[in-house]
């Protein structure tokens, strides 16, 4: 593809796109603030504050299936949220939800750490569509424990809250309003100077400078992330395998291709 080709696909998808999609909505995720504020609205919580966030996080395993997730934050007081983007209707969308969930927990969950200290899960499922077509803004997953009789005798506090998230709905004004920020190709709203700041810039500003920055973002810096995601990932699996005694430290370092005297510096 030629320079100009690149720049005309660009231009086309900056026209034509919209954050949410994917690659797009990655440009927003790298910022924590953005985070922060997206966060904040979604979840209703003001006081709601970001400590680390990640894009494109890759969560390895040694035995099965690893996954790649959109967006994952962790907040001041342990919470972790991952937010998945889906613009297409998904027939098993549970069941890839509580396999993510299960993965970060297992990911996340320490040798020795006892389950009463582990951290709260949150998924937010954010698609164009109401996929439940009820008209409401937000679903959440509520799960009870019923006797045989159809009683509901408890809560299954299972430390995992699923939210789905929709542009279509029109029951919860706030978080509607800061939707069409990322659906809409340029509203720009100053109650949330951070995610209009971004979009201004990509979407309303435009040119060649910003363009080739798009473009750069686009074209490498994703690739780049994937991989850095993965190498970083793998090499905390191994860690975190070793910690556990599954695997010998001279295994580890072989896996990873360097010394065990670099991997027991990984370990510290």
């Amino acid at each position: 593809m030629t320079e100009q080709e690149r720049s005309e696909k660009l231009n086309n998808l900056i026209k034509d796109s919209i954050p949410l999609t994917n690659d797009v909505f990655m440009i927003f995720a790298i910022n924590k603030e953005f985070c922060q504020e997206f966060l904040r609205v979604i979840l209703e919580d003001d006081e709601l504050e970001v400590i680390e966030n990640d894009y494109q996080k890759v969560i390895p395993s040694a035995y099965n299936k690893k996954v790649m997730l959109d967006m994952l934050c962790r907040l001041k007081g342990g919470a972790i949220v991952n937010v998945e983007i889906q613009l297409v209707d998904e027939e098993y969308r549970a069941k890839r939800i509580f396999s993510y969930a299960a993965k970060i927990r297992v990911y996340d969950l320490k040798k020795g750490q006892d389950y009463k200290d582990a951290s709260e899960i949150i998924i937010i499922y954010l698609t164009l569509k109401d996929i439940f077509q009820k008209g409401s803004t937000v679903y959440e997953v509520k799960m009870d424990v019923v006797s045989d009789q159809g009683e509901i005798v408890d809560k299954f506090d299972a430390g995992l809250r699923v939210l789905f998230v929709n542009t279509e709905g029109l029951t919860n004004e706030t978080i509607n309003d800061y939707l069409k920020i990322l659906t809409d190709k340029t509203t720009i709203n100053s109650k949330y100077k951070i995610t209009s700041k971004i979009k201004e810039d990509l979407f309303v500003k435009g040119g060649a400078m910003m363009s080739k920055e798009m473009m750069e973002i686009l074209d490498d810096v994703r690739d780049e992330a994937m991989e850095v995601g993965i190498e970083k990932g793998k090499q905390e699996l191994m860690v975190k395998l070793y910690k556990d005694n599954m695997v010998s430290k001279e295994y580890a370092s072989s896996e990873l291709h360097i010394s065990v005297d670099e991997f027991l510096r990984l370990v510290i």
